[in-house]
C-alpha cells in the first residue's frame, strides 16, 4: 500500500473543536511509499507553523506547506536515492465556515450540494493545456499521455528526477509540487465532502460517488461502512482485462458537514433529503461497474475461498480439541509441547490431516486419540523396551527431553515393534533364508552370481571392472643426475662441450 492519509479534527489545539480548524488529506504514492508517508506525517505540521497560516492567509499557507515539504524531502539524506513521489489533495475546513482545498496531482475532492457534485479540485494530467505548456517549456515531453513517457500526472511531491533544472523555480519544473488552491464558502445546503485518490476516480465519476454516499446513508450505513463499500464497489473482480481499472490502491474519505447537528441528526437529515428527493434525485440503485459474468465468477471464487477457510478453521479446532490442548494457545511453547506429547503425556508425531473421504482406514490401530497423531509411546503401539513412559507435563521441554535421554528412551535397541503380525512375518523369512529355501515369485527374475549362487528377486550384481592397460603396473621413471661430464652422444658426434667453447670468456 503506497497511499497515506491524514485527519486532524483540532489542527490548532484549541480548547474546543468548534473553535478549531480541521485538516483532511489523501496522499497517493507511486514508485514507493516513502514520500507519501512523510507527507502524511509532516504537511499539516508545516502548515500550522507557517506565518501565512497564523495571519489567516490559508491559500498562501497551503502553497507554502506543499512546496516547503517538497524541499524538506529533497534535503533529507534519507531520500537521497528515493525516486518515489505522491499526489496530494488536502482540505482545510476553517472555523469561519470556509473550506480550502489544495491539490497537486490526479487525486480529487468534491462536495455534495443538495446532492449535486461540485468540484473542489481539478486533476493535473499531462494532457491539460496548462500542464503541457509548462512541461514542454521546462524541457520535458508528453508521450503516450505520460510525462517523458513515464508519469501519468503533472504535479506531485517528490519525483526529483523531474526537478533537476537549477535555472527554474520550483513552480516551473517539469513536475511541480505547486498546488492549485480552491476556496469554497460552506452553506446550509452542503452535505459532505469526498476526498479520494485516483483508484476511486478511475472507476466512479464525481456525481456517481456522491450518489453512492447518499444512497448508502439512506440505507443506514455509517461513514466507515460506506467508505469500505465504495472500495468494494470499485475493486475489480479479476485482473484479466489488462486495463488496470479497479486494481490500483484505493483511499477514500467522507467528511460530514454537521452544521451544528449531532452525528445521528446528520444521518437522519441526509436520509430525509434522499427519500423526499430533495435537490438532486439520487438513483435508487448502486451503479454496476463491471460485467455480470465477471462479477458472478468473482462471487463463486469468493464463496469457494470462504468455504475452504471455514473448513480449515473447523479442522484446526478439531485438532486442538483432540490433542487436549484446551488451556494453552497453539503458539505458546507449552501448547506446542502438549500437541507433540498428547493428552496422556505420550510422545506423538503429528500427521497431515486427511481430507479425502475415500481413503481406506486399514491403519486404525496405529491412530492415536483424536485421529491426528500416531503414538510412539503407547501400550498398543511402539514402546521403549515394552514400557510406556509418562512424562511430567509441568516440566519444560528441555527437562522432559533430558529425562527421556536419561531413561535411555532414544536407544536404538529399545524400540520394539508392537505389531505381532510383522514380527511373525519377519521370523518366517529368517527361517527360510537359514534353510536355503527361497519363496518362488514368478514376477521376480533369478540371477546366477559368478560363484554359482543364485539370487532370487534381487538386483543383479554389477559387471566386473574392465582391466585398465592390461592390469599392468606401469614403471615409474627415475631421473639420475649425470654431473658435468658430456654425454656419449656429444663425444660420438665430435661436438664441443659447453665448457670448452671458444666463445666462453
Amino acid at each position: 500500500m503506497e497511499d497515506a492519509h491524514t485527519a486532524i479534527l483540532n489542527l490548532d489545539g484549541a480548547p474546543s473543536e468548534d473553535e478549531a480548524n480541521t485538516f483532511f488529506a489523501v496522499y497517493d504514492g507511486h514508485g514507493g511509499s516513502a514520500v507519501a508517508k512523510y507527507a502524511g506525517q509532516n504537511v499539516h505540521h508545516r502548515l500550522v507553523r507557517d506565518e501565512a497560516y497564523k495571519q489567516h492567509d490559508y491559500k498562501l499557507a497551503l502553497k507554502n506547506a506543499f512546496l516547503g515539504t517538497d524541499e524538506d524531502i529533497r534535503s533529507n539524506p534519507d531520500f537521497a536515492r528515493d525516486a518515489s513521489g505522491c499526489t496530494a489533495v488536502a482540505a482545510l475546513v476553517t472555523k469561519e465556515g470556509k473550506v480550502y482545498v489544495a491539490n497537486a496531482g490526479d487525486s480529487r475532492s468534491v462536495i455534495s450540494v443538495k446532492g449535486m457534485a461540485e468540484q473542489l479540485s481539478y486533476d493535473h494530467k499531462p494532457q491539460n493545456e496548462v500542464e503541457k505548456n509548462r512541461i514542454v517549456a521546462a524541457g520535458g515531453y508528453i508521450e503516450y499521455g505520460r510525462v517523458n513517457g513515464n508519469l501519468a500526472l503533472a504535479r506531485a511531491l517528490g519525483d526529483f528526477d523531474y526537478k533537476k533544472n537549477p535555472s527554474l523555480r520550483p513552480e516551473a519544473q517539469i513536475i511541480t509540487s505547486d498546488p492549485e488552491v480552491i476556496e469554497h464558502q460552506i452553506t446550509e445546503e452542503d452535505e459532505f465532502i469526498i476526498i479520494a485518490c485516483d483508484g476511486i476516480w478511475d472507476c466512479l465519476t464525481s456525481q456517481q460517488a456522491v450518489n453512492v454516499v447518499r444512497l448508502l446513508i439512506a440505507q443506514g450505513r455509517k461513514l466507515p461502512e460506506l467508505c469500505e463499500a465504495i472500495c468494494e464497489l470499485c475493486l475489480a473482480p479479476d485482473t484479466t482485462t489488462g486495463a488496470g481499472i479497479g486494481c490500483d490502491n484505493m483511499t477514500v474519505m467522507v467528511i460530514a458537514l454537521l452544521h451544528g447537528r449531532t452525528e445521528e441528526e446528520w444521518y437522519q437529515w441526509v436520509t430525509d433529503r434522499v427519500k423526499s428527493k430533495y435537490g438532486y434525485q439520487t438513483p435508487e440503485t448502486i451503479p454496476q461497474l463491471y460485467s455480470t459474468s465477471r462479477l458472478m465468477s468473482f462471487k463463486v471464487k469468493r464463496e469457494a475461498y470462504e468455504q475452504r477457510r471455514r473448513e480449515r478453521q473447523e479442522r484446526e479446532a478439531r485438532e486442538r480439541a483432540g490433542s487436549g490442548d484446551t488451556n494453552e494457545g497453539s503458539n505458546s511453547l507449552f501448547g506446542g509441547l502438549a500437541s507433540i506429547l498428547g493428552g496422556d503425556s505420550s510422545l506423538t508425531l503429528p500427521t497431515a490431516p486427511d481430507d479425502d473421504d475415500d481413503d481406506d482406514s486399514d491403519d486404525d490401530d496405529a491412530e492415536s486419540h483424536g485421529g491426528n497423531a500416531r503414538s510412539l509411546i503407547s501400550n498398543a503401539g511402539f514402546g521403549f523396551g515394552g514400557r510406556t513412559i509418562q512424562l511430567d507435563m509441568t516440566k519444560s521441554l528441555r527437562d522432559q527431553l533430558q529425562e527421556l535421554d536419561a531413561m535411555g528412551a532414544f536407544s536404538d535397541n529399545d524400540i520394539e515393534m508392537g505389531d505381532m503380525e510383522e514380527d511373525e512375518i519377519e521370523s518366517e523369512e529368517h527361517e527360510e533364508h537359514a534353510d536355503g529355501e527361497h519363496p518362488s515369485d514368478p514376477e521376480s527374475p533369478t540371477y546366477t552370481a559368478a560363484n554359482g549362487s543364485s539370487t532370487d528377486g534381487e538386483a543383479p550384481p554389477p559387471p566386473p571392472t574392465p582391466p585398465i592397460n592390461g592390469d599392468a603396473t606401469p614403471k615409474q621413471l627415475k631421473a639420475l643426475p649425470d654431473g658435468d661430464a658430456p654425454s656419449a652422444a656429444v663425444k660420438a658426434e665430435g661436438l664441443l662441450d659447453a665448457s670448452e667453447s671458444p666463445l666462453k670468456v
